[in-house]
């Protein structure tokens, strides 16, 4: 063989190399992409769960918000979510031939009470509020009837008694709602926050600040298991204290009830 023919074959032996690494290249790219769509999706999902929490609250669909909040646990779960973290970054540093991350996990940053979990409402805070709320309703009666000239003290005790018992519904009623939206804030504090950080943190390469932001939006996942149960208790009141105010579910729960031959409200 000549020398020219040795050169040729020589540069079709490179361009073949060029070809592979390119291929090699492209099929990183690809599952980079894809682990990368993975982890976005979760985002968009969480999101997407935000607004329909926001309808099944306003539904008062109790049922529905239980089952959103135990997928939301679900798509967070670090089993599935930290596979895809590392094959970005461990691929990612293969393609561009930069040094193999430290994928080594203190596993005590995914264990309940860590992470820096929220302190989020007790029945307690509620409660005090609640008397608070009362007593407000209490004072603003006593400033505008408490001076006024009724006819007898049996017409001024029922028309406070009627005031008081609406104060209370109402109060109840705000009481549930604070409890809801608790679950709500818990959903977009993931959603818009946490997740959004994780993606940049993958993005940036920093494992350790990803680490740290699947830890937090793990535990604050974990969170709406005790957030549900508080909300699930008080719209439990609301309903024994005026079941029409759940609309079409209190309607359906007093017509199962009534199937069942329970006392409404029970």
């Amino acid at each position: 063989m000549g020398d020219l023919a040795k050169a040729v074959a020589k540069l079709e032996e490179q361009v073949e190399d060029v070809r592979m690494l390119r291929q090699i290249v492209e099929r990183l790219d690809m599952e980079i992409a894809g682990r990368m769509d993975e982890i976005e999706t979760i985002g968009g999902a969480v999101l997407d769960l935000h607004g329909d929490l926001d309808n099944q609250i306003a539904e008062h669909d109790y049922m529905a918000v239980e089952q959103s909040v135990a997928s939301l646990r679900r798509m967070v779960d670090v089993e599935e979510v930290l596979p895809a973290i590392d094959t970005v970054l461990l691929l990612t540093a293969l393609r561009d031939g930069e040094s193999l991350p430290d994928l080594t996990l203190p596993l005590s940053a995914f264990e309940k009470g860590d992470a820096g979990e929220q302190t989020g409402l007790t029945q307690e805070d509620l409660d005090r509020d609640f008397k608070a709320d009362l007593a407000k309703a209490e004072q603003r009666w006593e400033e505008i009837w408490g001076d006024h000239d009724w006819t007898d003290s049996d017409e001024r005790d029922s028309h406070q008694a009627e005031h008081r018992a609406e104060s209370e519904r109402e109060a109840i009623k705000d009481r549930a709602r604070r409890a809801a939206a608790q679950v709500e804030e818990i959903v977009d504090h993931i959603g818009d926050t946490l997740w959004p950080d994780l993606v940049e943190a993958v993005e940036a390469g920093d494992r350790g600040r990803a680490v740290r932001a699947l830890a937090e939006a793990c535990a604050a996942a974990r969170e709406t298991e005790a957030a549900y149960k508080l909300y699930e208790v008080n719209l439990s009141v609301q309903y024994e204290s005026s079941p029409m105010s759940l609309g079409p579910m209190g309607e359906y729960l007093t017509g199962l009830e009534a199937q069942l031959g329970l006392p409404e409200g029970e």
